[in-house]
């Protein structure tokens, strides 16, 4: 649904971009409580000294939601930056998804020939 609701109508037909586009559009935020915990326990007590972080998201989806921020004495002159913050829970969840997969193809051996299950999974696992 992410990668969809971003595509323009060339990809998909013009009336599910316009409902992906409503559903993107009416993800709602963290509480600030909950996004600050979410960053405190990523980047630690000291991140404020190191990026001005807006408030509101600008784009939020199923997993996260991305916010404006402004580094404070960058390396190489790039300031503006993008932060996608994951709800909490969501990376527990993807984990439980991958192992039930995992064990799912291997039981019925539904994996197409040459597929590295492990791989796939693994590089599932790094993403998150």
């Amino acid at each position: 649904g992410q990668m969809l609701s971003i595509q323009d109508e060339s990809i998909a037909p013009p009336a599910l971009t316009r409902a992906l586009e409503s559903v993107r559009e009416g993800a709602e935020s963290m509480p600030e409580g909950q996004l600050l915990a979410q960053i405190d326990g990523q980047w630690g007590d000291g991140w404020r000294d190191r990026i001005d972080l807006e408030d509101r998201p600008f784009a939020a989806a199923s997993i996260g939601q991305v916010h404006r921020g402004t580094l404070i004495d960058p390396p190489g002159g790039f300031d503006r930056v993008a932060v996608k913050i994951q709800y909490p829970g969501v990376a527990d969840s993807i984990e439980s998804d991958l192992s039930n997969l995992s064990m799912l193809v291997r039981a019925t051996g539904l994996a197409p020939p040459g597929l590295f299950l492990d791989n796939v999974i693994r590089v599932g696992r790094d993403e998150l």
